[in-house]
């Protein structure tokens, strides 16, 4: 927090260095307790632990003296709040807010006069009017030019003690500090920044021909993700046809001098002593060429552009050193001239434009200019970036003018991601990525498809030299076949070609309307106070945990995140919390409690903080954009109609059943809570430990049939609750949108584009045969529904796979457990069972085993319900819920798996068609 936030907040953390005391009676022995903390409330103070006995919260601390570095500074009359143990070192935190306004004031002006004097003094002067702070004093950095590890050490040593910053992660580095001696100075260490590969973009260059794959470190999301997406419609299309026109590396010295005649007699005569200062530049560089010398005459100041060639360095140093000198000797040379005085001389004037974005570098250049050009042809336009060669240019059109009207420097959408994140990668001088993002992005209609290029002129790079020297940066420039020297104009090439894949991507996602626009219903003006971190307290959890226990006796002690416990099986909370602003997703912590059953007792749980429908809604809408915009069309018109309808509160209504045939196959519920004015949806869970087969849906081959066995009764008895009650279930608040044959066929033209996406993205194994088959399914689902309509149904999970399933070990055997049930739903029994078997099992699964997995959740069911199932109705059931999950759940899944990688994804693909085939034998006759 900077030391004006803190101000205004007027609250601050008392340093190490600082001496805040407050003095204590406690049976006539004077405690001095240091103060940790002052806020405009209160203060915070921390004891050891065999005074906890006297503090208590509520109790009333009157007089008592405040000494801040050895003087009493006034009394301060208290109210304890808060006691807690400390973080470290066996001590007691406790919090005591004023108790009258005398002191509440008198805390206000001690934050006041902390920050007058550490932040608005300029100097401070003692009474005898000695300065107390000496310039000379300042702090010494220590090591300087020094490039070994101890010296490395002595810097992290001293940073971390005049700051408090631990610096773990900085100060762990693989780098040698003795190899470093050209790329950093007062070394400490380093950071890691994420790399991803984008690609393969096919490019046909003089110098890049191939397949490329550029490494991007970013942390800006969907980056990578849009340009791979670019660069697959390129390379669709034959690939990028690239070219280097030139390069430029340019020094700009400037002299002065007594008058006009005497600049424009220096001008004529650089330009007639062109040879010999290029013999100069020559002798301290072997790569750089000078090409030009160019002098600008303003008044008495001449600006001399010299403009050199540099291979395969980027060359900014090596021409400054080769202008240096050349500049020495020019000087020296006009000694002989009585005519001739030059008042002053800088070696860089301005009119080299390093690192700035100038006119000058659009139009004449600056580093190696090169262009990269593709023709679209419009399937490929439609398939891959999901928008026409019309819409492409006219959205082209439209953005020339604001750009036009912004003043901008060229044209181009947003180069500098691609530019940043491989120079970055690369070893590049990243302070150039401001010039080098200049760009001319040219955009078409032409016959059968569009014309595309990019230009670059200004591109300072190089494959030799400064960071490109680096053991991480130098790997990165192997991908791309770029390392050591004869490689610049091909790296040019390369980064060239993946800035037009990117703007091709981004803005056929704003072309098309996939370019995420905020749902209308998130866009309200209306303010929401949604959870923060510092409402998770212990008084929160207390009021939380007692309630959904019915204990009024338990009081959280303190809870505490646990870093390096996680879990992610929720799929909708996930990923929504990569769209929302809000605290959203699901957090492991410790809890500490104690009740009068329970003196102390520690537990682990997962915190679940749901996102709303809207924001689970509108991620769907956003994952649909970025696949086809009719597909994001189909979905935001069929929303309210969704199974995300009321996910919000749904998990929350349904863990609040008390039915034991319910609660010992989930994990135990410790807090519920649900707060529609903040939008706040809170579920505290048992933090799922020593399980068997937890998160197994990417491997599961350690699933056997004795697990299959207790999955498939433990749900059975689950079914058995509400089975033949949906008309029950269908007056719950709580349930949302459920599945019926008018639903289902009124969104016949969604389930078609979900199959015409799979097959689009995954053609490899969701082939024409594939979709042939899918299409007859959604064709054919008026049949089909229709049985299903007239069978009993119940409360399923609806998501009942090994993302959402783990066992105990119990004396009795193995027990289910399973979890996130935001998309449950009224719908067969069978359903559930589907969706297990087609994760669980292989494409080389029998159909006899089938068979037997099927009966046994029918007998299951018989038992725990005492009423007999038809053997023929419940197989019917079955091959309807395979058909709906082909149709359904699979391609959803599909869509998901563009944007995020399932491992599971085509393994399960197989077994669902496995299945199909089985279910599509007859038998039983109809």
């Amino acid at each position: 927090m900077g030391n004006l936030e803190r101000r205004r907040s007027q609250r601050f953390s008392v340093k190490s260095g600082d001496n805040y005391f407050l003095k204590i009676n406690i049976d006539r022995t004077i405690y001095d307790v240091k103060v940790v903390e002052v806020s405009k409330n209160g203060i915070g103070f921390i004891f050891d632990e065999d005074l906890s006995n006297f503090f208590s919260e509520g109790l009333l601390l009157g007089g008592l003296p405040l000494e801040i570095n050895g003087e009493i500074e006034g009394y301060l009359n208290l109210k304890l709040e808060k006691v807690y143990p400390y973080e470290k070192d066996n001590k007691i935190f406790a919090f005591a807010s004023g108790a009258d306004d005398v002191t509440l004031s008198f805390l206000w002006q001690v934050i006041y006069n902390y920050y007058l004097g550490k932040v608005t003094k300029i100097r401070q002067v003692e009474e005898d009017g000695k300065e107390i702070f000496e310039p000379t004093s300042l702090p010494r950095i220590p090591g300087r030019g020094l490039y070994t590890e101890q010296a490395r050490q002595e810097r992290l040593s001293f940073i971390r003690n005049e700051t408090s910053s631990n610096l773990e992660r900085v100060s762990a580095t693989t780098l040698d500090p003795q190899k470093l001696t050209s790329n950093i100075e007062a070394f400490i260490g380093s950071i890691e920044i994420p790399v991803g590969i984008a690609g393969p973009l096919k490019i046909n260059g003089q110098n890049a021909k191939g397949l490329f794959y550029a490494p991007m470190a970013t942390s800006e999301g969907a980056l990578v993700a849009s340009v791979t997406r670019g660069a697959i419609a390129i390379s669709r299309s034959g690939g990028a046809v690239a070219r280097v026109i030139g390069q430029r590396m340019i020094r700009g010295p400037m002299f002065v001098f007594d008058d006009l005649p005497a600049s424009l007699f220096f001008a004529e005569w650089i330009r007639d002593h062109f040879d010999e200062i290029k013999e100069q530049t020559k002798k301290y560089s072997n790569y750089a060429e000078l090409k030009e010398l160019e002098p600008l005459v303003v008044g008495k100041v001449v600006h001399v552009q010299f403009i050199y060639e540099t291979g395969d360095a980027s060359g900014q140093n090596m021409t400054t050193t080769c202008t240096w000198n050349a500049c020495i000797w020019v000087l020296k040379k006009m000694q002989y001239y009585d005519n001739i005085t030059i008042r002053n001389f800088f070696i860089e004037g301005g009119l080299s434009n390093d690192k700035k974005v100038t006119f000058q570098s659009f139009i004449r250049g600056r580093g190696i200019r090169v262009v990269s050009e593709i023709f679209l042809p419009d399937d490929v336009l439609q398939s891959v970036l999901k928008v026409s060669s019309e819409q492409l240019a006219s959205a082209y059109l439209s953005a020339i003018n604001g750009l036009i009207e912004a003043g901008m420097v060229g044209m181009n959408i947003n180069v500098a991601n691609v530019i940043a994140a491989m120079f970055t990668a690369t070893g590049q001088d990243i302070a150039c990525v401001h010039e080098a993002s200049i760009a001319h992005y040219h955009v078409e209609k032409a016959e059968g498809g569009l014309y595309a290029s990019m230009m670059l002129p200004s591109l300072v790079i190089g494959t030799v030299g400064g960071g490109t020297n680096l053991p991480h940066q130098k790997e990165c420039l192997k991908i791309l076949g770029c390392a050591g020297p004869g490689n610049a104009h091909k790296l040019a090439e390369i980064i060239v070609s993946f800035c037009l894949a990117l703007d091709l991507s981004t803005m056929s996602a704003i072309a098309s309307g996939q370019f995420a626009s905020a749902h209308e219903r998130l866009g309200r003006n209306r303010p929401v106070d949604t959870l923060k971190l510092k409402d998770l307290n212990p008084e929160f959890f207390t009021k939380v945990i007692r309630k959904t226990m019915e204990d009024e006796s338990i009081v959280v002690k303190f809870i505490e995140r646990i870093e390096n416990l996680y879990n992610d099986n929720s799929i909708t909370t996930a990923l929504t919390s990569n769209k929302t602003n809000k605290m959203v997703g699901l957090f492991p912590c410790k809890i500490q409690y104690y009740s009068d059953s329970d003196k102390n007792k520690e537990i682990n749980v997962m915190l679940k903080i749901k996102p709303t429908d809207d924001e689970v809604i509108y991620t769907m809408h956003s994952i649909a954009s970025l696949c086809d915009a009719r597909l994001a069309a189909e979905i935001k018109k069929s929303e309210e109609k969704s199974g995300f309808v009321k996910c919000h509160i749904r998990e929350i209504a349904i863990f609040q059943q008390k039915d034991t045939r319910f609660t010992k196959y989930i994990p135990k519920i410790y807090g519920i809570y649900r707060n529609d004015k903040r939008e706040a949806y809170l579920i505290v869970q048992e933090y799922l430990e020593n399980m068997e087969l937890m998160d197994s849906a990417d491997n599961v081959s350690g699933w056997t049939k004795k697990h299959i066995y207790a999955a498939i009764e433990g749900i059975a008895e689950i079914h058995s609750i509400w089975y033949g009650r949906e008309e029950e279930l269908k007056q719950k608040e709580w349930i949302g949108f459920y599945p019926t044959k008018d639903k289902m066929v009124e969104a016949s033209r969604l389930w078609h584009l979900l199959g015409a996406h799979a097959h689009q993205e995954f053609p490899d194994w969701f082939n024409e045969k594939e979709l042939e088959l899918f299409h007859q399914a959604v064709n054919s689902l008026p049949n089909w529904w229709s049985r299903i309509e007239s069978m009993p149904k119940t409360l399923i999970h609806n998501d009942f796979n090994p993302r959402n399933i783990t066992f105990r070990n119990t004396p009795e055997g193995l027990k289910l457990c399973v979890y996130d049930w935001e998309l449950a739903t009224i719908h067969l029994p069978q359903h559930d069972l589907a969706e297990l078997l087609c994760f669980v099992l292989y494409e080389t699964v029998s159909k006899e085993e089938v068979y037997e997995y099927i009966d046994l959740h029918r007998k299951s069911l018989e038992k725990f319900t005492g009423a007999p199932i038809d053997e023929k109705q419940w197989w019917q059931g079955f091959r309807c819920s395979i058909w709906d999950l082909l149709i359904n759940r699979m391609p959803m899944y599909m869509m998901g798996h563009t944007v995020k990688h399932y491992e599971f994804m085509v393994r399960v693909h197989k077994t669902v068609r496995r299945m199909v085939e089985i279910v599509s034998e007859k038998r039983y006759s109809n």
